[in-house]
C-alpha cells in the first residue's frame, strides 16, 4: 500500500481509502448486511488502509455506528474522516436539508464522535455547500472545534472553484472531496489543477462511478427506487448501453495486464498528480481486496492514452 501526504497536513493517507457509504445501508438496497462490513474494515486494516471516509448523513448515523464499532481499539492507528452538512428530520428521514449553520455544526460534531467511538475526528469535511450561511462563520465554527480538539483538520467536499477560493481565504483547508472517474472527468478542467496550484489535498469519491466501473453489469440493469442508482444518468438508456460496451472493453484491456477493470479504474484516477487518495466502497472483504490491489499500479503514459481511446473510442 503507498501513502501520501493530504494537502498541507502531517496526515499521511492510504492511496486507497475505504468509502462507508454503502455501510449506512440507506439507499444502497437490502444486500447491505452490518457484519460483512465490520468483516470488510478488519481486512482493509490488514491491507494497509489507514484512511475511513463516512458522513453523518450515511444510513443517517448508522455508518459512522458500525465504522467506529469495526475500528474499536484500532482507532488510533487510522485516519478517520468524516462529513457535515446534510441535516436530516429524525421522524422523516427521507427529508434532508443543507445545514451549516454555527448551532448544527455543533451538535452534528458532538453526534458523530459520539457514534464513532472516538474523543477526536481526523479530518472533518462540509459535505455541501450552505448557501444560506456566510462561509467566514462557518469556517469560524470549524476552526473552534480544531482548538477544542475535537477535530484535526477541516475539509470540503462537492465545491467548485470559486467557492474553494473562499473557504481557503478564511481558514486552513486541508482538502477537497470531489468526483472522479472515468465516466466523470469535469473535475480535471479547472478544480484538479487549482488544488494542484495551492497544495489542497485530493481525495476522489466514486472512483468506480458507484459501481459501473467493477465489471459486474453485462446489460441494463433496473435498480430499485430506494438505490441511489435509479436515477444516476450513468444508469440510463443509451447512456447505460454505451457504458456498459465501454466497461467490457476496459476489461478485456486490464485482464491482458492481469488486472481487473476495477483495479484499472481507480490506478488511471491515482495517476491524476493532483489525486491524493481514492475512496473505494466495500460491502465485502473480497471487494476492498481487490480494489486495495490498485495501489501498487502505476500506470504508464501509454496505457493512459490506450485508456483515453477506449473510453472515447467506443460505440454504443
Amino acid at each position: 500500500m503507498e501513502y501520501r501526504q493530504l494537502g498541507q497536513s502531517d496526515l499521511k493517507i492510504s492511496t486507497v481509502g475505504f468509502g462507508c457509504w454503502a455501510m449506512g445501508k440507506y439507499g444502497w438496497g437490502a444486500d447491505v448486511d452490518d457484519n460483512d462490513s465490520i468483516r470488510a474494515v478488519h481486512r482493509a486494516l490488514e491491507l494497509g488502509i489507514n484512511f475511513f471516509d463516512t458522513a453523518d448523513i450515511y444510513g443517517r448515523g448508522h455508518s459512522e455506528e458500525v465504522l467506529g464499532k469495526a475500528l474499536g481499539a484500532r482507532r488510533k492507528d487510522v485516519i478517520v474522516a468524516t462529513k457535515v452538512g446534510n441535516r436530516w428530520n429524525p421522524n422523516r428521514p427521507e427529508e434532508v436539508r443543507v445545514d451549516l449553520s454555527r448551532e448544527y455544526i455543533l451538535k452534528a460534531v458532538d453526534d458523530s464522535l459520539r457514534r464513532l467511538q472516538t474523543d477526536y475526528i481526523d479530518l472533518y469535511q462540509i459535505h455541501r455547500h450552505d448557501p444560506n450561511q456566510p462561509i467566514a462563520e462557518i469556517m469560524a465554527t470549524l476552526v473552534e472545534l480544531v482548538k477544542q480538539g475535537k477535530i484535526r483538520y477541516i475539509g470540503t467536499s462537492n465545491l467548485s472553484v470559486p467557492q474553494l477560493e473562499e473557504y481557503l481565504a478564511h481558514g486552513p483547508v486541508v482538502s477537497i472531496q470531489p468526483p472522479l472517474s472515468l465516466f466523470v472527468r469535469h473535475t480535471e478542467v479547472q478544480l484538479l489543477p487549482f488544488c494542484q496550484q495551492h497544495s489542497v489535498g485530493v481525495v476522489v469519491y466514486s472512483p468506480l462511478a458507484m459501481g459501473l466501473l467493477t465489471g459486474k453489469y453485462s446489460q441494463p440493469t433496473k435498480f430499485p427506487p430506494n438505490d441511489f442508482r435509479a436515477n444516476n444518468f450513468l444508469f440510463q438508456g443509451q447512456t447505460f448501453k454505451r457504458n456498459i460496451a465501454i466497461v467490457k472493453a476496459l476489461k478485456d484491456y486490464a485482464a491482458e495486464k492481469n488486472h481487473t477493470v476495477a483495479q484499472l479504474a481507480v490506478a488511471w484516477v491515482l495517476a491524476h498528480p493532483a489525486v491524493t487518495s481514492a475512496i473505494c466502497g466495500a460491502k465485502r472483504p473480497a471487494q476492498i481486496e481487490e480494489t486495495a490491489a490498485a495501489s501498487d499500479w502505476h500506470l504508464e503514459e501509454n496505457t493512459l492514452q490506450d485508456i483515453d481511446h477506449i473510453v472515447f473510442g467506443t460505440p454504443a
